[in-house]
């Protein structure tokens, strides 16, 4: 889905295994605000078909902001959950002259040590042999907060959400985050309006003090906690996340 016709606007980069899905309550609160947006699928996921080859995050990141500059865009404000906060390091080590504002989301600067790297590629064994259906409902026991799992319609649609992924875009994607490069050191080459936003309730994949560390590594950077969610502030609880990111875009978007 998208909002294209402008030379400003949001980039929406979706966690993983969801889709940009995930953001509709940002993109309902945006054509409210007449804010422009862009909305990514990742290969695999969503209403994009799934990679014959493997990727890397830098890679991904390049398919993706030649597809949006293709729109005539030249000024984006990047907004990442998780993954999507991975690939906005790589846009903005690349083309920061396009980039005018950041919100990381439930994501974090570092690269997978061993240990999870291990982990990563056990579980793509795992999906090869029996399917991606056990991983839905690990991920969305890890990414939810308890409110979040007390709510049927909000479980069932994230549900939906992540059964769309594709087991080969699912393969390709946990390949790519395994072996992703550590951002720490592109925290302080970031000077353009930021801020960092985490699930109070993401205890289990980015939890706040993990988030938090980016804000502090990036001068001028605001960060916020969200309560009653987890790993996925805008979709479990948007009303607070939309009343956060909105007047920061509207006024990063306004400036020169």
């Amino acid at each position: 889905m998208m909002k294209i016709g402008f030379q400003k606007a949001v980039l929406l980069l979706h966690a993983f295994p969801l889709n940009k899905d995930m953001y509709r309550f940002q993109m309902e609160a945006f054509q409210k605000e007449n804010i422009p947006f862009v909305a990514v699928d990742y290969p695999g996921f969503g209403d994009n078909p799934p990679p014959d080859v493997d990727y890397t995050i830098e890679t991904l990141a390049d398919s993706i902001f030649w597809q949006v500059h293709q729109l005539g865009i030249k000024d984006l404000v990047l907004i990442g959950d998780s993954m999507g906060g991975y690939i906005m390091f790589q846009i903005w080590k690349k083309y920061k002259e396009y980039v005018k504002g950041l919100i990381f989301t439930a994501t974090r600067a570092e690269a997978d040590d061993n240990e999870a790297r291990k982990a990563r590629y056990a579980l793509i064994k795992r999906i090869e042999q029996n399917g991606k259906e056990f991983l839905i409902d690990v991920m969305l026991d890890l990414q939810t907060s308890p409110t979040t799992k007390q709510d049927e319609y909000k479980m069932r649609t994230l549900r939906c959400i992540m059964e769309k992924a594709t087991k080969k875009g699912i393969i390709k994607a946990l390949k790519a985050l395994a072996e992703r490069e550590d951002n720490t050191e592109i925290l302080k080459t970031i000077y353009v309006p930021t801020l960092v936003i985490a699930g109070k309730d993401d205890e289990k994949v980015t939890p706040p003090k993990v988030v938090e560390k980016i804000a502090k590594g990036i001068d001028g950077a605001r960060f916020h906690v969200v309560p009653n969610s987890a790993h996925l502030p805008p979709f479990e609880n948007p009303k607070e996340f939309n009343q956060i990111i909105i007047p920061f875009i509207k006024q990063t978007l306004k400036e020169e």
